[in-house]
């Protein structure tokens, strides 16, 4: 055996070092993780749009020749809906979000049945 097991003092600290409390609580990484997701959502409601508005009318003046006023209303529409896609996308994802208790268990929304008797 190794000196380390041995020793009695390293015998006396190693069940305290795997009983520690995490690094971070389980609220604290549940409102990390729903910072993070807003930022990145935030982020493809900046970019998206402008790419979408872009690419469409590009795509309309350039492969299929509309040009003026139609070449404009569809991109603008092409921006409108991609805007409203990512906010789908978005509450799709807050609505599949488990609610966790201040431990970081799953909370069950299931109402409790009244006992028969």
């Amino acid at each position: 055996m190794s000196e380390l097991s041995e020793d009695p003092d390293i015998a006396e600290v190693a069940p305290v070092l795997h009983e520690s409390p995490p690094l971070l609580p389980a609220h604290t990484k549940q409102a990390a993780k729903a910072i993070g997701v807003l930022l990145f959502f935030s982020f493809l409601m900046f970019t998206l749009p402008f790419a979408s508005f872009f690419a469409t009318k590009y795509l309309l003046q350039d492969y299929f020749h509309v040009t003026g006023f139609t070449n404009t209303v569809s991109s603008v529409i092409a921006s409108v809906v991609t805007v409203n896609l990512i906010i789908v996308v978005y509450a799709y994802i807050a609505y599949l979000e488990p609610n966790l208790d201040e431990q970081g268990n799953v909370v069950q929304d299931i109402a409790e049945r009244p006992k028969t008797e």
